[in-house]
């Protein structure tokens, strides 16, 4: 078994995270460790939502009315 040493502000944040999800700090490893959970860049997951969202709107039999260029230049008095 290998050790790793953690400052003290690191340990508590990984802690801080386990309890969120009602895992011991050892859960919290081994699940990300066989792929059960994943550490993503927010800036990704904030890409990964915009992305959902407009698929969503896309989707949605509301948003089916095309506006044309004109008009969108027209509302925006350009």
């Amino acid at each position: 078994m290998n050790q790793v040493t953690l400052s003290e502000n690191i340990f508590m944040g990984i802690l801080q995270i386990s309890q969120e999800l009602n895992l011991s700090v050892n859960q919290l490893l081994e699940e990300i460790n066989q792929g059960k959970l994943t550490v993503i860049n927010t800036e990704e997951l904030e890409d990964l939502i915009d992305f959902r969202d407009t698929v969503l709107a896309e989707n949605n039999p509301k948003n089916d009315e095309r506006i044309s260029w004109e008009d969108v230049k027209k509302d925006l008095s350009l």
